[in-house]
């Protein structure tokens, strides 16, 4: 017999929970709704999660996971150092984006996460910085002295552009568009010349 709380009924939960938030909002989608189109008895939802709000950070949580991971995935094709960055940013940012605008209860869904995920957000978003940071640490083809910021301080500036991309997009490819050309010139003006030693970069 089966492990009624076994991880992939929680899974099943979690994945039916995301669909249903996108397409109807959180106020409107009721544990009634999510057991039934789960396929499972109400009672068994709340064998997994204590209500509705622990459901929610549980899909922030699940999301947030995918985003990183997609950040690393993007981070191991060991591409130029632009097109890796620009990747890395778009795995986070442009998926992000594509979630949030495919649901007409995006203002809804941004505010609940807000309230109820917040610890859950900021703890991606300090993994997330810290892969950035590692990566720009490693780019030797990078001056960051020269330029006077640290490896840290050239990753916030990637994020914070990234972040501001999604006002002026249309579409997940002008979005991405945006990101691979605001990548571009960060590394342009921070690229070694030619022939320039290699120096260890500042943390």
């Amino acid at each position: 017999m089966a492990d009624p709380k076994s991880p992939d009924k929680r899974e099943r939960i979690i994945e039916v929970a995301t669909r249903l938030f996108g397409q109807y909002g959180f106020k409107r989608t009721s544990v009634d709704l999510l057991a039934t189109e789960a396929g499972v008895a109400k009672p068994t939802i709340y064998a997994y999660f204590d209500d509705k709000e622990a459901v929610f950070r549980a899909v922030v949580e699940s999301v947030s996971e995918e985003l990183l991971e997609a950040t690393r995935a993007a981070n191991r094709e060991r591409s130029p150092i632009d097109l890796r960055l620009a990747a890395m940013l778009s795995a986070k940012f442009t998926r992000y984006w594509e979630l949030v605008h495919a649901s007409p209860h995006a203002q809804e869904l941004m505010d609940s996460q807000s309230r109820l995920g917040a610890e859950i957000i900021s703890r991606l978003d300090r993994a997330y910085l810290a892969l950035l940071v590692e990566v720009i640490e490693g780019a030797k083809e990078l001056d960051l002295r020269a330029a006077g910021l640290t490896a840290h301080a050239a990753a916030q500036m990637l994020v914070r552009a990234a972040a501001g991309a999604a006002y002026d997009a249309t579409s997940t490819a002008s979005h991405e568009k945006h990101l691979t050309e605001l990548v571009r010139l960060l590394v342009r003006a921070l690229r070694k010349p030619q022939g320039a030693q290699t120096a260890k970069l500042p943390r």
